[in-house]
């Protein structure tokens, strides 16, 4: 009689270490190989859901899109974002527009405490941000 041989265990899926978390963005990758802090009186916040959906404000407008995690391995499709125009202060529009490129460059986190660090696929910083209260 042949002993039955028990089922080889499935290994548990990797936990998706940004599901229901939310952001503030402290420093971000204007595209130039230059990595800034957001302009004054300004602020950025990002959250990710557990339905692979990432949304919030950019400095101005609201944006949504999804997002993809294994891993330390992120993809951030391109967002939808609303459309308003936000003119003070100057060059609001345009650190918008360099946030959500960097975060749709970023290709690998981690997360130090309260510190989520984004890098792209060639280990540039894309974004820094820090858990919102």
């Amino acid at each position: 009689v042949a002993t039955p041989v028990p089922p080889t265990p499935t290994p548990a899926p990797i936990g998706n270490a940004l599901e229901n978390t939310r952001w503030d963005v402290v420093q971000f990758n204007t595209g130039s190989d230059a990595v800034t802090s957001l302009l004054a009186d300004t602020n950025a916040q990002v959250n990710f859901g557990s339905d692979g959906l990432v949304s919030g404000n950019a400095s101005c407008n609201n944006f949504n899109g999804s997002n993809s995690v294994n891993g330390n391995n992120i993809t951030i499709g391109q967002a939808a974002v609303s459309a308003m125009l936000c003119p003070e202060p100057e060059g609001k529009m345009d650190q918008e527009g360099q946030i959500l490129a960097a975060l749709q460059s970023a290709a690998t986190f981690t997360i130090s405490g309260d510190v989520l660090e984004m890098r792209t696929a060639g280990g540039q910083i894309a974004v820094i941000l820090r858990r919102a209260p």
